[in-house]
């Protein structure tokens, strides 16, 4: 503290040798009105906190206290330096409590990326514990596909992000978080909603709602492996990166999906999910050496919400 504050005496009082001591015995004499008390409170001799006081006023040209003997109270200049210096004092402990506070990962913002299924599984839960222990923390939600986040981190447009990608980018981080299987996703009304026992290759002639499966990413990889090992390759009608889009299409029985299963958990009443025996995992991936301090804070939680966290269908 006292080297801001006395950079901010140097720069905007007459005198350049007044330093930031003077003012604090200042305020503790101001507080006190009498000299005795406030040298032993600020540990002080009383002879040394007078000659600072004197200092003070020297380099001020003004008088700040009037005293005799028995008494001592504040000049109108001096009543007005105290409110003042108090306000600069107060706010330049905000402002070093802050810093401090950012320096330990306990205030500022990340800027977190994700896959349409991470709202549906592990981010309410670790948005919630960050919250609860990191009340200063501003977090910004993106909704990105995979294939955007790699550019949107290098790019310093996100700070972490969660994906189905399992990235090999020499300036990127990546940790697996979990495995979750794929669900079948298809309308309660659809006529083959109500036997039990359904598989995949049961829908091999129906009309399908996934993302593009022309792009070579390992989750559109997947899902062409999954259906090819059925035996066919499907018919896909419309086209989504967007799981909440293609949840609204099958709500409207304009075909199945496969999805996370992860999507079941706020997924309306009308739609039924099959598991299936593939799985998807979810990763965590972020910029290599990355020195944003909530980082630490924000993957220990990560950790922890991910290590407990159940699938339940």
């Amino acid at each position: 503290m006292n080297l801001i504050c006395e950079t901010f005496c140097a720069t905007n009082l007459p005198k350049k040798t007044m330093e930031f001591r003077q003012i604090k015995y200042f305020l503790g004499v101001a507080e006190e009105l009498h000299f005795s008390k406030a040298s032993e409170k600020m540990f002080i001799a009383q002879s040394a906190l007078s000659r600072q006081i004197q200092q003070l006023e020297d380099e001020l040209g003004i008088i700040l206290f009037d005293r005799d003997k028995r008494n001592v109270k504040l000049t109108p200049a001096g009543a007005f330096l105290k409110v003042e210096w108090q306000r600069l004092s107060n706010e330049l402990q905000n402002i070093h409590r802050h810093a401090k506070q950012i320096h330990k990962g306990e205030d500022g913002e990340i800027r977190i990326g994700h896959p349409g299924s991470a709202i549906y599984s592990i981010l309410p839960d670790l948005l919630s514990q960050m919250q609860q222990k990191f009340p200063a923390v501003t977090m910004t939600l993106t909704e990105i596909t995979e294939t955007e986040l790699v550019e949107s981190l290098l790019n310093y447009q996100t700070d972490v992000g969660f994906t189905r990608e399992l990235s090999e980018h020499p300036d990127l981080e990546i940790q697996t978080l979990f495995s979750e299987p794929f669900a079948l996703v298809l309308n309660e009304k659809h006529p083959l909603a109500s036997q039990e026992n359904l598989s995949l290759k049961m829908f091999r002639n129906e009309k399908f709602i996934l993302p593009p499966l022309s792009v070579n990413s390992k989750y559109c990889i997947k899902l062409r492996e999954m259906t090819r090992k059925h035996g066919f390759i499907p018919n896909v009608v419309f086209e989504s990166n967007y799981g909440s889009t293609i949840l609204r299409l099958v709500d409207k029985n304009l075909g199945v999906s496969i999805l996370p299963v992860s999507y079941s958990c706020n997924a309306v009443n009308s739609l039924r999910f099959v598991p299936l025996q593939d799985s998807s995992e979810l990763y965590l991936l972020w910029r290599r050496n990355d020195e944003n301090p909530i980082f630490k804070n924000f993957i220990q939680i990560v950790n922890e919400v991910s290590n407990s966290y159940e699938f339940k269908l």
